[in-house]
């Protein structure tokens, strides 16, 4: 892989974590009160995160997973949610 490829797969990384918080909250806001509805829905919603997530990586880069790639999965979202989720008991 070189250099580019990588630094595109930084940033998308970074993006798609932002993303994923941001339809997570928005997820959340449905109050589902059966604990197995819930359950399959939260199920669904992750399944389908991680299928465009890995489809939209195999177009950047042929699918390759490198530890970097969820690293900066986690440090976007962290971002994401400090930035704009700001606790409001503060």
């Amino acid at each position: 892989m070189n250099l580019e490829s990588q630094f595109k797969v930084i940033f998308f990384s970074f993006i798609y974590g932002m993303f994923f918080v941001s339809t997570y909250k928005a997820f959340v806001i449905f109050k589902i009160r059966k604990w197995f509805n819930k359950f399959i829905l939260s199920l669904l919603f992750c399944l389908f995160h991680l299928f465009l997530f890995y489809f939209l990586l195999y177009k950047i880069d042929n699918g390759v997973l490198n530890m970097y790639v969820f690293i900066f999965l986690f440090l976007g979202g962290m971002f994401c949610k400090l930035l704009y989720f700001k606790d409001k008991n503060r």
